[in-house]
Formats: structure tokens, C-alpha cells, sequence
């Protein structure tokens, strides 16, 4: 039986490939679940242990020092040194242990602003994520991940290590991150509209509600990073994302939000804060081409099973 390591275990994504891999096992492939619990992936010999312990043969690393557009904003160092540190532990770790494969984690946001570059321009592939300078809204976390594309072609040319990279657009799902301080923006609103219906108060949206995104839920992902880690082997990133027609508003999502929870009352946008980038846009035709029956839960729908599981697991949720 080969041991999949899957880094990041206990989040967002961990948890919806722990579902999908429980729902749909692999033959011959037992997955193993690791979080802070059992190493700080930012510590060179607690990774090193947890390699030795767990002895893998194949690496989702899906671990990182996440947030959303304010801690991003505010945190910047802590968030390029730390995803530095972690990935290069990680990735230092697999070489020394012969790991078969590693699949590691990306985002959408490393990729460059198209009001920064004349090279880039929406929507973004694959091909551009070195062309210019990321949003600076979130250039310490972007610049971090980037250097995974560029640590794992150095593995692969080095050392012929099978690495590669995933770049999901904005996640969402079961068992998000609700904490004020690192939520992102679903998980947030959904926070934020609960307590709106608890105590009687306005559902409150930090910014405009204008800036527009395209969201994928946890589940959908969780199934191609498994279908990824048993079909792509390229050393270009792979974007995961709806079709571009699926980018939606941040106001678009306040109102599927408050549809979920039954909300009726007016939601209120604060104009104070900051919207961000306004617009990402990313195509998903090479992941349509490499896998064509791949069909996405409609956005909708995701909201709905999203909020619900929240409301049944307030009591054990990041809050």
C-alpha cells in the first residue's frame, strides 16, 4: 500500500479531499492527513521528522500561511517568509525521501496584475505567471508561491523529481477558515451574515461589492488535485478554474450568501475598504482540454452546501 501525504490536512482543501478520497478511494493508495499537529512545516528538522514518520511515497502539499485581502495587507513578510520556508522544506524533503510525486498547491493570485505588464492581458493561462509583478494587495503571499513553479523546474531539471504545480482560483466550502482576521471572502460573509441574523443587525460587505472573481468549491477541487496526481505530470502549473463566463461580483456572492440563510433584509456595502483587484480573470481551457467530462458544482448550489455545514458545525469551526 503506497502512503499520498497530504500536508495541510485539517483545511479547507484537506478536508474536501479527505471526503472525496473517503467517497471515491484509490486502489492500492492509503492517503495520510498531516497538519500543525504534527509538524511546523516551517522548521527544517520537524519536517524532516514527519518525513521519516510518515515515509511517503507521494506529496499533496497543500500547507501554507494563508489569509485573506487584509492580512495579506498587513502581514506581508510573514506571508513571503513563511511560504519560503515551508515550500523549501517540503520540497528539500521529498527529494532526500525519493518521493514519487509531489503535487503542491498554488493560487490564482500569484499570477500578474495586466494594469502592471503590457505583456499580460485577461484572460490570464499558464504561460504568463512570470511576466510581471503580481497585485501588490498580495505580492509577499504571491511572490512566495511563485518561486514553487521555480523550485519545482530546478527539482525536475536537477534531480529529476516528477513536481508539480496547481493553480486554483478562489476556494471556498466545508470546513472554511471563519476568524475576522483570516477568512476569505465567502467564508467571511458567511460568518458575518450568521451573526447579522443572530443579533438583529445589518449584513455589512467590506468594499464596493464591484470587484469580480471566480470561485471554485472545495469538493470540485478536491476531486482534480486527486485526478491531477494520477494525470498531469507537465512542469507548467496547471490552473484550476470555472469557465471565465462563471466570474462573478463580490455583491453576486453577498446576495447567494444571503439567499442561503434566508436573509431578507437590504446588505449593506462599506465603501471605506478596500475592493482589491478588480479583476483576475484566469481561463481554464488547457484543464478542459487534459479533461474534458469535468463538471463543476453550479455556484449556487455550493453557497447553499457551504452555509449549511457551517450551521451544523458552528460549535467545532475556525472561528
Amino acid at each position: 500500500m503506497k502512503s499520498i501525504m497530504v500536508t495541510g490536512g485539517n483545511g479547507l482543501l484537506g478536508y474536501a479531499i479527505r471526503r472525496v478520497t473517503q467517497i471515491e478511494p484509490r486502489e492500492g493508495y492509503h492517503f495520510v492527513f498531516v497538519d500543525i499537529e504534527d509538524a511546523d512545516l516551517c522548521d527544517k528538522e520537524q519536517t524532516r521528522a514527519l518525513f521519516e514518520s510518515v515515509k511517503p511515497s507521494g506529496v499533496i502539499h497543500l500547507a501554507a500561511d494563508v489569509g485573506g485581502l487584509y492580512k495579506n495587507m498587513a502581514q506581508g513578510v510573514e506571508m513571503c517568509e513563511n511560504n519560503l520556508l515551508i515550500n523549501m522544506h517540503v520540497m528539500q524533503n521529498c527529494k532526500e525521501f525519493g518521493v514519487k510525486k509531489l503535487v503542491s498547491c498554488l493560487s490564482t493570485c500569484v499570477f500578474p496584475e495586466p494594469t502592471l505588464s503590457a505583456h499580460v492581458k485577461l484572460p490570464i493561462d499558464e504561460t504568463v505567471i512570470h511576466m510581471g509583478p503580481p497585485h501588490p494587495s498580495n505580492e509577499g503571499y504571491a511572490h512566495a508561491k511563485r518561486m514553487v513553479d521555480v523550485q519545482s523546474r530546478y527539482y525536475r531539471k536537477q534531480y529529476g523529481c516528477n513536481f508539480i504545480s496547481l493553480a486554483p482560483t478562489n476556494i471556498f466550502g466545508p470546513n472554511d477558515n471563519y476568524a475576522p482576521e483570516h477568512s476569505h471572502v465567502i467564508p467571511a460573509m458567511i460568518r458575518k451574515c450568521q451573526a447579522a441574523i443572530s443579533d438583529g443587525s445589518d449584513f455589512v460587505i467590506w468594499g464596493t461589492g464591484k470587484s469580480l472573481r471566480q470561485f471554485i468549491f472545495s469538493i470540485d477541487l478536491a476531486r482534480l488535485f486527486v485526478w491531477a496526481y494520477f494525470n498531469y505530470d507537465e512542469v507548467d502549473p496547471l490552473i484550476l478554474a470555472p469557465d471565465e463566463s462563471q466570474e462573478v461580483s463580490i455583491g453576486e456572492i453577498a446576495q447567494y450568501v444571503a439567499d442561503a440563510f434566508d436573509y431578507n433584509k437590504q446588505i449593506v456595502f462599506d465603501s471605506s475598504y478596500s475592493d482589491g483587484q478588480y479583476k483576475r480573470t484566469v481561463t481554464n481551457k488547457k484543464l478542459m482540454r487534459l479533461n474534458p467530462s469535468f463538471q463543476f458544482t453550479p455556484l449556487p448550489h455550493a453557497i447553499k452546501d457551504s452555509v449549511e455545514w457551517f450551521k451544523e458545525n458552528m460549535a467545532t469551526a475556525r472561528l
